[in-house]
């Protein structure tokens, strides 16, 4: 078995290094995965200040449901921001990009 390892290990040092080159067309597909990430940020602080927009005017008129509807919708963006940073962060990590 320890033989086995051996002439294993002196076949793997044989090999030449490798060097790492960009696949073609990455430079697009990471501007793509850019422009996803803007669009999902304004979304989420449009959805908050929308919510906060539908929160207040549903307090001014005493419309609970507008209320309800206005807090909801300011919760739902705060989570979708927090599940944003953390999933962004996850993935990096996974993907051994990331400190």
């Amino acid at each position: 078995m320890i033989i086995h390892i051996q002439v294993l290990a002196g076949v793997l040092t044989a090999l030449p290094p490798i060097s790492p080159n960009t696949p073609p067309g990455s430079t697009q597909i990471l501007g793509v995965v850019g422009n996803i990430k803007w669009i999902a940020g304004i979304s989420l602080l449009a959805g908050f200040f929308g919510g906060l927009i539908a929160w207040v005017g549903g307090r001014l008129v005493d419309h609970h449901r507008f209320g309800r509807l206005g807090m909801i919708m300011m919760l739902a963006a705060l989570a979708g921001g927090v599940l944003y940073g953390i999933g962004y962060q996850l993935i990096n990590y996974f993907a051994g990009s990331g400190g």
